[in-house]
């Protein structure tokens, strides 16, 4: 969870506030309103996620860092869709399966009358 000082002011945000803003706004249906410490916890979780890309970057011993160095330390958060969806198939996988245990027991509770 992103905790969101009270006394946070707009230059202490690692981005431009006004940009995280229209980012919102341009995804915010007509009559939705955002309250202020979402456009400023987005902007605060943003900025820690790109502080831990950052320093697992620089890791390196190279003397330059490369597009790969970037790719590398950004994998975790590429992979996070792909656990969702594995995540999601589990589940319905457990609903089929649950479903045929329900089904047999139905059926061993049926054949003992």
């Amino acid at each position: 969870m992103v905790e969101v000082p009270e006394d946070v002011e707009v230059s202490e945000l690692p981005f431009t506030h006004a940009r995280i803003k229209r980012m919102v706004r341009d995804k915010a249906s007509e009559g939705q309103y955002v309250r202020s410490n979402v456009y400023y916890g987005l902007n605060m979780l943003l900025g820690e996620i790109a502080e831990e890309i950052i320093d697992n970057m620089m890791e390196t011993e190279a003397a330059y860092v490369e597009k790969h160095h970037l790719d590398n330390a950004a994998k975790k958060y590429e992979k996070v869709e792909n656990i969702i969806k594995e995540k999601e198939r589990v589940s319905r996988k457990l609903e089929a399966l649950s479903a045929d245990v329900e089904k047999l027991s139905r059926e061993i509770q049926q054949s003992d009358y």
